[in-house]
């Protein structure tokens, strides 16, 4: 091999090396992050904002007799195990109280990250998806739990809650959720926010309302979301709800929007790439 040819050839894989980190960074991330099947091993971490992020060290929460885990060939019942915390604690206290467990549906990914479908947030480990309806007192096969389709607690015309399975339940199973202290904001269906400040006002006990944050879609399923824990110096909280009920103006800018009933986040979006997140991303899915 002559001495040009060789300075070509080693020319050329210098070229090759420098550009394969172009080509991931410009990846997108939920193309990369939904390809991991399992968490890293590290202290747990939560990286980045809600909706872009990732999520270090996660834990995954197994089926109990006080939850279980809806579409787990998803492979998004990962956390942070101040989320998994939180999920075994109201679990288990409205078990104690009405004798059931919980649906649960999306956490988040192994290793966090942007979903391919169904989520722009649920990204570093901190948000998770709560069903109005209980978990049935029976052993669900994986058939079952692959294929339950959680009823929707709206009317069928979509202008009140159904009151054939609106009962207290729903009320303290929201209100226990939101008066733990690491709850940022639980997000419902403007419908249902109206419904809750309805009764917390005959019952002078609107103080707690102010995490519940009125958002489209939501109708079978609230959305719960966790400060940053203290450990994860890379978190970043969204901005703290004020504390006010909000049961006016805010509820009605929802009920007069066209898709009340619509998250805009059921459609799949590939809209972040790998540059786009956190730098401490990156090693996640090398």
């Amino acid at each position: 091999m002559s001495l040009k040819l060789s300075r070509l050839i080693i020319l050329i894989s210098f070229m090759l090396i420098a550009y394969i980190p172009t080509l991931q960074s410009e990846d997108f991330g939920s193309d990369l992050f939904s390809k991991v099947r399992q968490p890293n091993i590290a202290n747990p971490e939560a990286i980045g904002s809600y909706s872009k992020g990732c999520l270090s060290g996660g834990s995954y929460i197994p089926n109990s007799k006080f939850y279980d885990q809806l579409r787990p060939s998803r492979n998004r019942y990962w956390g942070h195990p101040n989320l998994l915390e939180f999920i075994d604690s109201i679990a288990k206290e409205m078990h104690d109280r009405y004798g059931n467990g919980l649906l649960l549906g999306d956490l988040s990914m192994p290793r966090g990250g942007p979903m391919p479908y169904g989520h722009k947030s649920h990204q570093n480990g901190l948000d998770v998806d709560i069903f109005y309806e209980k978990k049935p007192n029976i052993e669900m096969q994986r058939y079952e739990l692959e294929s339950y389709k959680p009823s929707s607690i709206l009317s069928a015309n979509q202008e009140t809650v159904n009151l054939d399975i609106w009962s207290d339940y729903h009320y303290q199973l929201l209100k226990v959720a939101a008066e733990h202290s690491e709850v940022s904001r639980i997000f419902v269906n403007p419908v249902i926010k109206r419904k809750l400040c309805n009764i917390a006002e005959g019952r002078n006990d609107k103080d707690w309302l102010y995490k519940i944050r009125p958002w489209g879609g939501h109708y079978n399923h609230f959305h719960v979301r966790l400060n940053c824990p203290a450990s994860s110096p890379e978190c970043i909280n969204q901005r703290p709800v004020e504390k006010y009920h909000s049961c006016g103006n805010e509820i009605n800018y929802w009920l007069n929007k066209d898709k009340v009933y619509e998250s805009g986040s059921t459609e799949a979006r590939k809209w972040l790439l790998l540059s786009n997140l956190p730098k401490s991303c990156n090693k996640l899915v090398e």
